[in-house]
C-alpha cells in the first residue's frame, strides 16, 4: 500500500468520527428537553388551549363523569306510549267494589275484615263457612187485599232460606216463605182461609263486617202470590211483583250455628184488582253454617284444621 492511499484512509476515518460525535450531541440535546409541568397536564385534562401543539379530545369529556348530576336518575318513562284504547287500571269498571266506597258502602278491599265494632271475630270467621241454610218463623201483619172489601187477618209467617256470603260485608240469599191468613169480606161475615207465598232473591249488606254481632240490611226482588175473594165470594190467586226490604241482626254462637232476628216489609205491587200491599214480618231463625274446608293432614302436624 502506498503512502497516498494510507493518507486518504486516515482522512476518511477522521471525518466519519467527527460526524458520529456530532449526531450523538444532537440526540443528547433532545433527550434533555424538560417534561410537561403540572399546570400543563391539568390544562390538557380540562380542555384548555395550549397552542398549536394541542390535540382535539376524542370521545366524551371527562368532566361529564365528574359532575354530580351524572348520579341522578332520569325521570320515569313508560316502556310503551299511552294508548287510548287501553283500559286505565283505576277505571271504575275494573275496580267496581272501590266505587261502593263513594256511595257510603264498605268492602273488604277498602276496609279490611271489620271496622272494630260488634265484637270482631278472632281465630274464626263468617267466611270460613260462607254458605248457610236456615228456617224462620214469626208474626205477619197483613194488609188489605181490596180496599174496604177484602181483608186479611194477621197470621204466622214461616219459611226457609239459603245464602252465600261473598264478602265480609256482602251476601246473597234466596228465600221462600208462606202463611195462611184468614180472608174476610165486608159484605158477609164468613171467613175463608187464604194463602200467601213469597219467593225472592236478596242482597244483604253487613256494615260491621266480620263481627260476632252482625247487623245487616236487606233488599231484594221476587214474586208474591196471594189468594183473594172476587165479588161473588170465590177465591182467586193473584201473582204480584215483590220487593222485600228491611233489617236484622245475626249472632254467631259457634262456628257452625248462628241466630237471627229480622224485620221486613214484604212489599208487593198491586195487580188484577189487588192493591199494593205492605205486609210486615217479624221473624226469628236458626242458621246452620256450611262450607268449611277439610282438615289438612301432614306428617309433622296431623291435627291441623282450618280455623
Amino acid at each position: 500500500m502506498s503512502c497516498d492511499t494510507c493518507l486518504r484512509l486516515r482522512v476518511a476515518l477522521l471525518a466519519a468520527g467527527i460526524l458520529g460525535w456530532w449526531g450523538v450531541g444532537f440526540a443528547s440535546a433532545d433527550e434533555k428537553v424538560p417534561a410537561a409541568t403540572a399546570d400543563e397536564l391539568v390544562a390538557r385534562f380540562d380542555g384548555s388551549a395550549l397552542g398549536p401543539r394541542d390535540v382535539a379530545p376524542v370521545g366524551p369529556d371527562d368532566g361529564e363523569f365528574l359532575s354530580r348530576d351524572s348520579a341522578n336518575f332520569d325521570a320515569w318513562q313508560p316502556l310503551v306510549d299511552d294508548n287510548e284504547q287501553c283500559a286505565d287500571w283505576d277505571a271504575d269498571f275494573i275496580r267496581p267494589m272501590d266505587r261502593l266506597r263513594h256511595w257510603g258502602f264498605r268492602h273488604s278491599s277498602t276496609h279490611g275484615r271489620h271496622v272494630g265494632r260488634g265484637l270482631p271475630l278472632e281465630r274464626t270467621s263468617w267466611m270460613n263457612r260462607p254458605f248457610h241454610i236456615d228456617w224462620f218463623s214469626g208474626p205477619l201483619l197483613s194488609d188489605q187485599l181490596v180496599p174496604n172489601q177484602v181483608g186479611q187477618d194477621n197470621d204466622v209467617f214461616a219459611g226457609l232460606r239459603v245464602g252465600w256470603d261473598i264478602d265480609y260485608y256482602w251476601g246473597l240469599e234466596g228465600r221462600f216463605g208462606w202463611s195462611s191468613p184468614l180472608l174476610d169480606q165486608n159484605i158477609t161475615s164468613d171467613q175463608i182461609e187464604g194463602n200467601y207465598f213469597v219467593s225472592d232473591f236478596d242482597v244483604v249488606y253487613y256494615p260491621w263486617g266480620d263481627s260476632k254481632v252482625r247487623p245487616y240490611f236487606l233488599a231484594g226482588m221476587g214474586l208474591a202470590q196471594v189468594e183473594t175473594l172476587n165479588p161473588n165470594g170465590q177465591t182467586q190467586d193473584v201473582t204480584l211483583l215483590g220487593m222485600p226490604f228491611g233489617m236484622g241482626i245475626r249472632f254467631l254462637q259457634t262456628p257452625w250455628l248462628a241466630w237471627r232476628l229480622e224485620m221486613l216489609d214484604n212489599l208487593a205491587w198491586g195487580n188484577d184488582g189487588v192493591q199494593t200491599m205492605n205486609s210486615f214480618s217479624f221473624t226469628a231463625g236458626m242458621e246452620i253454617r256450611l262450607g268449611a274446608r277439610r282438615g289438612s293432614y301432614w306428617p309433622w302436624r296431623s291435627s291441623r284444621r282450618t280455623w
